[in-house]
């Protein structure tokens, strides 16, 4: 087995072999798996193993190319597409009409007659002008006329985008928690992915820059960032989606989504044990922590999973009734406050996640220029969490020591250092403690569209008709980031 696990070895789309019907199911459960000595992307890709060898989840999930087709649908946002190609085309028409008007001829090099009254003052405001001249003045006023065309096409396009995103970025402005922060970031990152997208698409095809990958000449590049950062999500290219959006697996997923689609397999899969509950551990944690994250981090977050699940579930899985105080049980643990302390009892600081490192190549691009807003919600984000340490400390489910641990992570990571020290010694991961201490705090977790979304997407019955759905329906990917 490799030190490292690939995106090629796992990825969401990994479903059981037909083969694997017909065997014997193993009597041993996931605690017989050892962490000894094994990195977190080993341990996770063990566990898979052990879980599809088991057989328990056959038929559960499609096979893994409608999977992926399903799963590339709902990462591709039709809207946004729809909306760039209006404000293109719009402004585009509107520039290029205004343009001409002022010149007194078209790009065509026809003379402009039939001008609408009210624009009738600007018509040939620009005197002796041939564009069939040679003359350096005709040249470069047709160069002009061309320019601001471009431009018009390219505000359009801008325009267009961002009123497709307006609501989503309406439902992020005010972040509080740590994947609510995340998600905000990947906002900030997509706004130059717009203008790239919007300049790719003022070239458009014909100009043969859909050649280049480079942001700002290929419309397709620029599309890609901008989708995935408006909807906090990562690039599924098999073998580079480290590089591209700093992924340690093939999944979409990422942190705030990625914890709303654990919630909804954890209690509405049936099995004993889900197969890809360490899949989606590993998946959401290892963009955060990097080097920091251990097998026995991922371990310990999925008995976390359990302590919660196994609250509920009978055999055959959690009963209908259950099932809304299950999810409402586990969003509490793993979203917002509970999710801050399950972390620190783990031993992995939120406070070192820095901002400025997120997201790969695509993140890396959404800096330029951004750096000031980014270290501003930086220090938003540790100032707020410096403000909630006392209430768990008051609550009884962090400790003191555990507390100066975070801020000492604060002030490290505040002047680009490493945080190596380890927190102080905890008896075990507290994820009933962080259920309490989430209703002593009167913290309720968030419920919005895109619960219905995976809801829909996750329950139980005839998976075809299931991505059917998804796919036909170009309003439902808008409701993916709340």
């Amino acid at each position: 087995m490799e030190n490292t696990l690939t995106q090629d070895k796992i990825s969401p789309n990994t479903t059981v072999d037909n083969n694997l019907s017909q065997a014997p199911l193993i009597e041993l459960d996931r605690n017989s798996l050892s962490t000894q000595g094994k990195t977190a992307a080993e341990y996770t890709y063990e566990a898979m193993k052990f879980h599809f060898d088991r057989g328990e989840d056959k038929g559960y999930a499609p096979p893994k190319f409608v999977k992926w087709l399903g799963d590339a649908a709902l990462a591709v946002l039709p809207t946004n597409r729809l909306y760039t190609a209006a404000g293109l085309t719009s402004g585009l028409v509107v520039a290029g009409n205004t343009a001409s008007i002022v010149t007194g001829y078209s790009l065509l090099n026809e003379p402009v007659k039939n001008v609408p009254t009210f624009l009738k003052w600007m018509h040939g405001k620009v005197k002796d002008y041939n564009p069939a001249s040679l003359d350096a003045r005709s040249k470069w006023i047709k160069y002009a006329q061309t320019a601001v065309y471009s431009l018009g096409g390219i505000l359009g396009a801008k325009l267009g985008s961002d009123i497709a995103y307006s609501d989503t970025k309406k439902l992020n402005k005010n972040p509080k928690y740590l994947e609510e922060y995340l998600t905000s970031i990947s906002h900030t990152q997509g706004e130059n992915w717009a203008w790239a997208a919007a300049s790719g698409a003022a070239f458009g095809s014909s100009a043969g820059t859909f050649l280049l990958p480079i942001p700002g000449l290929n419309y397709a590049t620029g599309i890609i960032g901008r989708v995935t950062s408006m909807q906090d999500r990562n690039t599924m290219v098999a073998g580079l989606n480290e590089f591209t959006s700093g992924a340690a697996t093939s999944s979409y997923l990422r942190l705030k989504e990625g914890i709303h689609f654990l919630t909804y397999y954890a209690v509405d899969n049936p099995t004993r044990e889900p197969a890809q509950i360490e899949y989606l551990a590993y998946t959401l944690l290892a963009p955060l922590f990097k080097d920091k994250l251990t097998a026995d981090h991922i371990k310990q977050f999925t008995d976390a999973v359990y302590k919660v699940r196994d609250q509920y579930w009978q055999k055959g899985g959690i009963p209908k009734e259950k099932r809304a105080e299950a999810l409402s049980t586990l969003k509490e643990v793993f979203t917002g406050a509970g999710l801050e302390v399950l972390l620190i009892d783990m031993g992995l600081n939120p406070a070192t996640v820095d901002f400025g490192k997120l997201n790969g190549i695509i993140g890396k691009f959404g800096n330029l220029g951004k750096s000031d807003e980014i270290n501003k919600k930086q220090e938003e984000y540790w100032k707020a969490l410096e403000e909630r340490l006392p209430k768990y400390v008051a609550s009884g489910i962090l400790t003191q020591e555990r507390a100066d641990w975070v801020k000492e992570g604060i002030e490290l990571t505040r002047k680009h250092k490493t945080q190596d020290t380890l927190p102080p010694v905890h008896e075990e991961v507290a994820a009933p403690k962080a259920e309490a201490m989430v209703h002593s705090l009167g913290i309720k977790s968030k419920q919005g569209s895109l619960d219905n979304l995976i809801r829909s997407a996750t329950k139980q019955g005839d998976w075809r008709e299931s991505v059917l759905k998804q796919r036909q329906n170009m309003d439902s990917p808008r409701l993916v980031v709340e």
